[in-house]
């Protein structure tokens, strides 16, 4: 009789390896990254169109506030992505969905619409005060 254990163990072996399945969550911050990842490369490329050249105040003062908003937005698209990173690592670590201030649990509600959510609302209130 042939020793299947060594051919079973051969062919797991050698199979591909399938990758896990993400969870919703996971899903929803791969989203976010990705969309946040779109917004500043939309920002980079409009970088090329910015003039200096300016024939009135007016219209220097109107690219200075475009400039000003682009930044703005640059910058919100970056704290984004910092935040989905610092989510999937709570992922990782079994504390996706707990609440960094008081350790309360996050509503899931809360989760899908904001997937990145580090706060329950009440302490997300009180840290937006405090900025």
């Amino acid at each position: 009789m042939a020793d299947t254990s060594a051919a079973s163990s051969y062919d797991a072996a050698m199979a591909p390896k399938r990758k896990p399945k993400l969870t919703e969550a996971e899903l929803r911050l791969v989203r976010l990254e990705e969309e946040m990842r779109d917004v500043a490369a939309r920002r980079d490329l409009r970088d090329g169109e910015r003039s200096d050249a300016h024939h009135h105040p007016a219209e220097a003062a109107t690219d200075a506030e475009e400039r000003e908003r682009a930044l703005r937005s640059q910058l919100e698209a970056q704290r984004r992505q910092e935040a989905a990173q610092r989510a999937k690592q709570a992922l990782t670590d079994g504390t996706y969905g707990v609440c960094v201030d008081c350790g309360a649990e996050i509503p899931a509600a809360r989760l899908r619409i904001r997937p990145d959510a580090e706060r329950c609302v009440p302490c997300q209130t009180v840290a937006d005060r405090r900025r």
